[in-house]
């Protein structure tokens, strides 16, 4: 079961605006019945899916303060269209909650040993090529303007797209789907940018790893030669996907996602990579004087980047928003209407601005202020020293390694793990200057992914 958990996650299309998004996904019932299956394959795992009493007390604390952060504010907004209102807001923190209840649980009765951890992986690699097969490449014909797939990429539109509510003037999909509206490449994402985040975040850490520490993952390739260029030729595919989306957050995040890869890397591999991305920088300023699409679309969503009154205005409404509520936040549901009250009056003469956030609410653009406005220092503070707990506790497990014997710990694999995990963090870090919605399937899974492995290998150490 564990083959199917990261690639289920590339259909994020949701089927109701009810609930919490994780909770309108196909992956939500996908992963109840992956745990149902597993109990009943193996019946003394049950005890894995009950969390500790130190579980039960954050979910607690952040529940109260979440309430109480709501309630306030809720007096002060009462009942309006960019708020999710004092009943619907707890509905959506629920099922945030059950989300990450579910993904741990997926994991606890999944991903025991260390062969699982490898399957896992591997799996998820092996989703990773079909979907940039049969679904990102032929998105990428669209972008240069060849349509031999426009119907192709429009039918798995139609079926597998998640997709913003659309409005006059405002409409993403008008051609069929949002690569062939919009020339960029989303895969099944809402747009180009949440994409970058689900390749950068997720899957390049992975391909680091194993690049890194040079992996073997395919059986019916011999050679640890071929097995290496095969899995460098991938990253590098993946990191060309992230430009063919033509957005801001896809290009800074392949710029940063190759300096965490040549900071990891040694000996040869660092400098092949390092060759590579000389003769590639010489070849993309060539381009960019000789070339006009590569000219147009560096300046459009890097150089001389346009239309940006909303994000730079949003992240000030956010700043503002968390500056006059520091402690408690706003509280789930009700960042948008904070965000609009503080925003400034110089970066609202926009269309986008006036007919449509105005209207119906103003998103998080900026992901890490998102969670200081709407959590408030008591609840980000604890979380970020929890996370920052368990990266120490990597970093431990990888000295302590340094001394163990081959036959007790496969180290190779474990500095792998290690190398993606803390890559991760630091993409997820970088991506929370922009938007990433960390409470989503593939973030969570790997996630606890990462934890259950550092909890095994302190589980073995120990012994």
């Amino acid at each position: 079961m564990v083959n199917f958990l990261l690639p289920i996650t590339f259909f994020s299309k949701t089927y109701s605006y009810s609930v919490a998004e994780p909770m309108a996904m196909v992956s939500f019932p996908f992963m109840i019945i992956v745990i149902l299956i597993q109990l009943y394959r193996f019946p003394n795992r049950i005890k894995n899916l009950i969390p500790t009493p130190k579980a039960f007390f954050l979910a607690a604390f952040v529940w109260f303060f979440q309430l109480l952060a709501m309630f306030l504010s809720y007096r002060k907004t009462g009942e309006t269209l960019v708020t999710w209102g004092l009943l619907h807001s707890p509905i959506t923190l629920a099922g945030w909650t059950l989300a990450v209840y579910i993904a741990w649980a997926v994991i606890q009765v999944t991903v025991i040993t260390e062969k699982d951890e490898k399957q896992f992986i591997k799996a998820g690699i092996i989703g990773l090529l079909f979907y940039l097969i049969f679904v990102l490449f032929p998105q990428v014909f669209l972008t240069v303007h060849l349509n031999i797939f426009n119907d192709y990429v429009n039918l798995l539109a139609k079926f597998f797209e998640e997709r913003w509510k659309s409005m006059p003037g405002y409409d993403f999909y008008s051609n069929g789907s949002y690569s062939a509206t919009q020339l960029r490449v989303n895969g099944f994402e809402p747009e180009a940018s949440y994409l970058a985040n689900l390749l950068s975040v997720t899957y390049i850490p992975i391909l680091i790893g194993i690049t890194v520490t040079g992996q073997r993952i395919w059986l019916k390739i011999n050679s640890t030669k071929l097995q290496l260029i095969f899995n460098v030729s991938i990253t590098f595919i993946v990191l060309l996907i992230l430009i063919f989306a033509k957005t801001t957050t896809g290009i800074l995040a392949a710029i940063v996602d190759y300096f965490i890869w040549i900071s990891w890397s040694r000996g040869a591999l660092r400098k092949s990579i390092l060759w590579i991305a000389f003769i590639g920088m010489i070849f993309l300023i060539a381009a960019y004087l000789k070339i006009g699409v590569i000219h147009n679309m560096l300046n459009q969503f890097l150089f001389a980047k346009q239309g940006t009154d909303n994000r730079w205005g949003g992240t000030i409404g956010l700043a503002l928003t968390f500056l006059s509520h520091p402690i408690l936040g706003v509280g789930t549901g009700f960042t948008s209407y904070f965000t609009i009250e503080n925003f400034p009056i110089s970066a609202s003469q926009n269309f986008e601005f006036q007919h449509v956030y105005s209207q119906t609410g103003f998103p998080i653009l900026s992901e890490f202020l998102g969670w200081l406005s709407t959590f408030g220092m008591i609840i980000v503070i604890p979380a970020l020293m929890l996370l920052v707990n368990l990266i120490a506790r990597s970093f431990l497990i990888e000295s302590q390694l340094n001394g163990a014997t081959p036959e007790l710990v496969d180290q190779s694999w474990s500095r792998s793990l290690h190398i993606s995990f803390i890559s991760m963090i630091i993409l997820v870090l970088f991506s929370s200057i922009f938007i990433i919605r960390i409470y989503l399937w593939p973030y969570l899974l790997m996630f606890f992914f990462y934890r259950k492995h550092i909890m095994r290998l302190e589980e073995e150490l120990k012994q």
